[in-house]
């Protein structure tokens, strides 16, 4: 009798990232002519690095995962320069300007084939903040994080700046050279996210530019942008006080119900 796989996370069957790259694969191949299938490919990844209907609720959740209070709608309303309950001296308008504009640049690097690093992080973060007057000439930041998670030790200012300079792809992002490779590049994501983050380089929203460099990740890999909800501003508090993850799970299911809506896209 046929016995059912054990993956290697110790279950039956396929693992997650594997069914999504399965997926991936299927979709890359859908209504490819015989000899296109290169070009059908390209498609497929030119569309998921280009704006999409869904950046609103993307942008918007972003900001819930800092701890604002803005709703799909809002951000579709500025986005679309249409009247809507946020002002334009609004904080959160600007954010979400300042979001939309981040988002257009690293969809742009990860089209040109750029890997995320330090310093471009800083261009994307002062992108993000050029309409909040309080971030003008204050971009690393001088003391303790207004972001920081309880019980996590940040580093000294005075460091900042050789962190910047050694997190990029050459250095593995700061992380262990064989642990870094030996992981699948959505599960490096992750751990590239965890690293900025406790990195901290700015005065504000470490987290958020930490899940914006991991989602330059996955767009340059060829993977669909994870979409943060709203049991993540808790669950990535507990993440990161502790070791950098091996995997999490909630994220692989997203990422894989992503690349599934594919196939329903024309």
């Amino acid at each position: 009798m046929k016995k059912n796989r054990v993956n290697p996370e110790g279950q039956q069957g396929p693992t997650l990232l594997e069914r999504v790259d399965v997926e991936l694969a299927t979709r890359l191949a859908d209504g490819s002519q015989s000899n296109e299938p290169i070009a059908n490919a390209q498609r497929v990844f030119d569309r998921l690095r280009r704006p999409a209907r869904s950046d609103a609720a993307f942008i918007s959740a972003l900001l819930r995962l800092r701890g604002f209070v803005v709703d799909d709608d809002d951000a579709r309303a500025v986005l679309a320069d249409r009247p809507s309950r946020l002002a334009p001296v609004n904080q959160e308008f600007r954010m979400i300007k300042g979001l939309a504009a981040a988002l257009r640049m690293l969809r742009d690097q990860a089209a040109a084939g750029n890997a995320p690093d330090g310093w471009f992080a800083v261009e994307l973060w002062k992108l993000m903040t050029t309409e909040l007057p309080r971030f003008r000439n204050n971009d690393i930041r001088r003391g303790a994080p207004w972001d920081s998670v309880l019980y996590v030790n940040y580093p000294a200012p005075d460091q900042l700046r050789y962190l910047l300079d050694t997190f990029d792809e050459r250095h593995y992002y700061r992380d262990n050279p064989m642990l870094f490779g030996a992981n699948h590049p959505v599960r490096q994501g992750f751990r590239i996210m965890w690293r900025f983050a406790r990195i901290a380089p700015f005065p504000d929203f470490n987290v958020v530019m930490g899940w914006l460099l991991m989602t330059h990740w996955l767009l340059l890999k060829g993977y669909p942008i994870i979409v943060p909800e709203a049991p993540d501003q808790v669950m990535i508090a507990r993440l990161l006080g502790g070791p950098p993850p091996t995997r999490i799970v909630q994220f692989e299911r997203r990422l894989l119900d992503a690349v599934c809506e594919l196939r329903h896209v024309g």
